[in-house]
């Protein structure tokens, strides 16, 4: 479940007045597990009829929130430790300027009460894309003509696509160039931590030598696209029916797969595609099934027992077509997207 940390007084405010904090207080209510800044004793103390959470309470079913003093005092002591939690948010008491610094250096969504604003978790796109059309508008072609939405924080990103790597142009793979110019709209122009990105597709039938070389090709590209460290994983192995591109608050789908733009003009569609993306709680309403959060959830969880399984293939093996993981995991082959590990 989406998990909250907020402080009482914030967590009030928006249960109290939620015809004025609607996004939130949905939130809340109907999706989240909230984590506030307070000791048992005195989360106890509030559970009694006329406050604010014992109403909460009532209201949800009796579900409670969570005392989690000890883990506002970390964050307040090491505040990179909100990293640790990069599908969640954070709401507390500092200043807008605190709340805006924590949130560009790690890359989670912080909030203080007087920037509120649970739209931040709503929003999506889609676009229809016939084969030949051009994505030009001034400046912006291709990638960035499509990625020209307001991006929530992020500090990790996961593409999957099983077909990425299969198709070429003149000898160049199709998919290579596409996917750091995706990559490149999607990064945060700052960032006080390492970004993590793995990629997920299969091999296609390419020798040892030949993946060796396309992985690094591509973490050389893309850690080149900023001056703060890029930690990436390649993971070649078959994965996921969709062709899905996962931030920490939304994700992105593509029918035919991210290898979108022909590479004469890096503009031009290739074969009929379209183009979606959502956050994580556009869909939040009862009659709405899944929201972003939970069905992304599902996804993230089947790459990750993928690649655990690959993982475990190599250690009791070696690597063979299509089980092979290069970059920056760890000696065992484990990953270490924060992403995977966060679910």
């Amino acid at each position: 479940m989406f998990t909250v940390y907020a402080d009482k007084d914030i967590f009030e405010e928006i249960i109290l007045y939620n015809d004025t904090r609607p996004a939130w207080y949905s939130i809340l209510c109907n999706h989240s597990e909230v984590c506030l800044n307070m000791k048992d004793e005195e989360l106890l103390n509030e559970q009694v009829p006329g406050t604010i959470i014992f109403e909460f309470i009532k209201a949800n079913g009796g579900r409670t929130p969570i005392a989690l003093k000890d883990f506002f005092d970390t964050i307040t002591e090491e505040p990179e430790t909100i990293i640790q939690k990069p599908r969640s948010v954070f709401l507390l008491n500092i200043s807008e300027e605190e709340a805006d610094i924590l949130q560009k250096k790690y890359g989670v969504i912080v909030q203080c009460k007087e920037t509120l604003d649970g739209s931040v978790l709503k929003g999506t796109y889609f676009k229809e894309l016939p084969e030949g059309t051009k994505l030009e508008l001034e400046n912006k072609n291709g990638w960035q003509y499509l990625i020209n939405f307001s991006i929530p924080p992020s500090n990790a990103m996961i593409i999957s696509d099983d077909w990425l790597f299969k198709n070429e142009e003149n000898s160049m793979i199709v998919g290579e160039q596409n996917l750091v110019d995706l990559i490149d709209s999607l990064l945060p122009a700052e960032l006080g931590a390492v970004y993590q990105i793995l990629i997920v597709s299969r091999d296609q039938d390419r020798s040892a030598k030949k993946c060796n070389q396309l992985a690094g090709n591509l973490m050389s590209k893309i850690k080149m696209l900023r001056t703060y460290l890029i930690n990436v994983e390649i993971v070649f192995a078959e994965t996921l029916h969709k062709r899905k591109l996962f931030l920490n608050y939304m994700s992105i789908t593509c029918d035919k797969g991210f290898a979108m733009f022909a590479l004469s003009d890096m503009k031009t569609i290739r074969s009929h595609n379209d183009f979606r993306y959502e956050k994580i709680f556009e869909r939040n309403g009862s009659i709405n099934g899944d929201t972003v959060y939970e069905s992304d959830t599902i996804l993230l969880e089947m790459i990750l027992k993928n690649c655990n399984s690959i993982g475990e293939y190599i250690r009791n093996k070696c690597a063979d077509p299509n089980k092979r993981i290069y970059g920056d995991c760890n000696p065992d082959k484990s990953i270490n997207n924060r992403l995977l590990h966060h679910i």
